[in-house]
């Protein structure tokens, strides 16, 4: 696996609180040595960092930073940040004037308006706009730097733009164009194109750039959409990107020889590889294709045409750029979400750990990721929902040793007691991933009914795994819902529980008892037990009459001594006290705006929760059941863990 630098390093020997935040952090673009493949360096941009082009003599870096509305300028031998441009527009795609002088973002603003930027990169500020109508697709600019060639979606035409002046020069037909490239000598632009109502054809159109017309079409295959294109510098050939839109269909590369304009050959990918932005090396012996899916980096060998490596990176690529002289390959990580490592005793802030895309806002269900820490100490794994991966944190050097691909939208995570696994929940694949931690090769255990896992729990002795299957509540709350059981010597479940609406699960200390809590068909709340001999539930208790939010990841902890159980309920903004042997509610705890994964210090002293909503994170005093300490993070948490002492 790759390293992943994180920012800030400090020395981590007593216990600490690890939780998992969103979403105004700024974003982080990572370095990659393309002679080893392995990750060199990291720096941090704006908000939602996009796409990313180098100076032609490789000393810069320009990021666009969608969220932020600006460029960041980068000296790459330094990885420093040394300025930041207003835009003032969701910037997105860009591409660079051969002779450095300019840079050309495009904007997306809503489906009806985008805009395309001149930087002036002498003065470092915006020189020119030309408003559009619509989502400016990724660009091409000639040779010569006169001209510029883009798309934006539903405008029917490739756009051809005068680079000094920034108007529109020509438009040519396209029906659907989502990118284009320029052959080396500039003659013609490859368009792919989704070409075409009623009887879909998609293809990619050739326009001769002296007449502006379109002299060939070359067709695709019609169970994958392109998304997206890159010429060779060579000029020899043309690699599109393609994702599936039917099932058992896999996303590929197709392999366009220029001149001919022939698909001679077709790239397969390994499901689910989402590909996106590529881009070749400069002596055209390597190709690098983002996979949406991973969160990675796809290495392909040109010459074989095959992949031969993956880079894992933090989160959510949109964009690629290769340094001129082909030794350094950027990926911008959109994500802006932090792991913060605090001192549980004084509430101070001890690191601030990027790692991947959480991206509040973007979900239906508040149940966007979780975090748990290894036994021994030494290790966090922390769940990113909108990169599909998991981040693994050395609590030592509070450094991201590794970006693990997990399923889709992983939520909660759990330990083995021997740390040697890794059990996520997959929210949208309907699966638990197994990650092997000495290797992180992964394993998918599939649920054998329809629905959203989010919590899990193990035995003390390792042999099993509680999962929290939940649902939406649909039919005025007459959903089937699930708690599985998996035997971890068959990765297989082994037992399934009905049980209404689950959002959250713990295991007594001794292993005698489940505990989940329950949504309650969306009306109320309710602590279920369930045996674990028997795998059958032996008890309830209503909490409140209000169920918590759907999708949501519930929060319980137990003491260690099994006497107390604390429970929470994100609709009412309460933490509840239950006494384990009585199954009684010993007090109600007012915490937060959105109270979700609780996490318990290994002593038994302190319970801390997680808030969807607040800007905070509460300590709760076990002795007194009262929040003893808020610590504020400024922007929502998800995952919360603590290392032991």
């Amino acid at each position: 696996m790759t390293l992943a630098l994180a920012t800030f390093r400090v020395a981590q020997a007593a216990p600490a609180v690890y939780i998992s935040n969103c979403c105004n952090h700024p974003s982080t673009v990572a370095v990659f040595n393309t002679g080893t493949l392995i990750q060199t360096g990291q720096f941090a941009v704006g908000t939602g960092a996009w796409d990313a082009v180098f100076s032609p003599d490789g000393v810069y870096a320009y990021v666009s930073n969608n969220v932020a509305q600006s460029v960041s300028v980068v000296q790459i031998s330094t990885q420093t940040l040394v300025a930041t441009i207003p835009v003032g527009y969701n910037v997105e795609w860009m591409v660079i004037s051969p002779d450095g002088k300019r840079v050309f973002v495009g904007s997306f603003e809503n489906s009806q308006l985008g805009h395309l930027v001149a930087i002036d990169t002498g003065t470092r500020a915006v020189v020119k706009t030309l408003a559009l109508g619509g989502d400016v697709t990724p660009m091409a600019i000639s040779a010569d730097g006169k001209k510029l060639y883009t798309d934006y979606f539903s405008s029917n035409n490739l756009l051809v733009i005068d680079t000094q002046s920034l108007t529109v020069t020509a438009t040519v037909p396209i029906v659907a164009g989502i990118s284009v490239a320029l052959t080396p000598d500039g003659k013609f632009a490859y368009v792919p194109n989704l070409c075409c109502a009623g009887n879909y054809s998609p293809n990619v159109a050739v326009v001769d750039t002296a007449t502006n017309t379109v002299v060939t079409t070359i067709a695709l295959n019609p169970r994958l959409d392109p998304t997206a294109i890159a010429i060779s510098p060579d000029g020899s050939v043309a690699y599109v990107a393609q994702v599936p839109l039917q099932a058992h269909t896999p996303p590929t590369i197709s392999v366009i020889q220029i001149g001919s304009n022939r698909v001679i050959d077709t790239i397969r990918l390994t499901p689910p590889t989402d590909p996106g932005k590529i881009v070749f090396s400069p002596d055209s012996s390597r190709a690098y294709l983002i996979d949406f899916a991973s969160s990675a980096v796809d290495v392909l060998n040109v010459a074989q045409e095959k992949l031969i490596a993956a880079l894992p990176i933090l989160g959510s690529a949109r964009g690629l750029a290769i340094s001129p002289d082909g030794a350094a390959l950027l990926a911008p990580n959109f994500g802006s979400s932090q792991a913060a490592a605090v001192d549980p005793s004084s509430g101070a802030t001890l690191a601030s750990i990027p790692i991947g895309d959480m991206n509040l806002g973007s979900s239906s269900f508040p149940a966007f990721g979780g975090a748990a820490a290894s036994p021994d100490g030494r290790r966090v794994y922390v769940t990113n929902f909108f990169s599909d991966n998991v981040s693994v944190v050395d609590t030592a050097s509070n450094i991201v040793i590794a970006s693990v691909p997990a399923g889709g939208g992983p939520v909660g995570v759990v330990l083995s007691p021997d740390g040697s696994i890794a059990y996520v929940a997959d929210q949208n694949a309907n699966a638990i991933t197994a990650i092997n931690t000495a290797t992180f090769a992964t394993t998918q255990i599939n649920m054998p009914f329809s629905g959203y896992p989010t919590a899990l729990a193990i035995t003390p002795d390792g042999k099993f795994v509680y999962v929290t299957d939940d649902n939406i509540v649909p039919d005025f709350g007459r959903a089937i819902c699930y708690t599985f059981v998996i035997d971890t010597s068959k990765n297989a479940v082994a037992h399934t529980i009905i049980t209404p609406y689950p959002v959250g699960v713990a295991v007594s200390p001794d292993g005698s008892r489940a505990y989940v809590l329950s949504g309650g068909g969306g009306g109320t709340t309710s602590l279920f037990t369930i045996s674990t001999a028997s795998n059958r539930i032996t008890g309830s208790l209503q909490l409140d009459n209000f169920g918590p939010l759907d999708i949501a990841t519930a929060g319980i902890a137990v003491t260690p001594d099994g006497t107390r159980i604390f429970a929470d309920n994100s609709q009412t903004a309460t933490v509840y006290e239950i006494d384990a042997q009585q199954n009684k509610v010993l007090k109600a705890i007012p915490v937060g705006t959105l109270p979700g994964q609780l996490a318990m210090t290994a002593d038994g002293s302190q319970v801390w929760a997680a808030d969807y909503m607040a800007t905070f994170i509460s300590a709760i005093d076990v002795a007194t059941a009262t929040v003893a300490r808020t610590v504020s993070l400024g922007n929502p948490s998800y995952g919360v863990a603590i290392t032991p002492k």
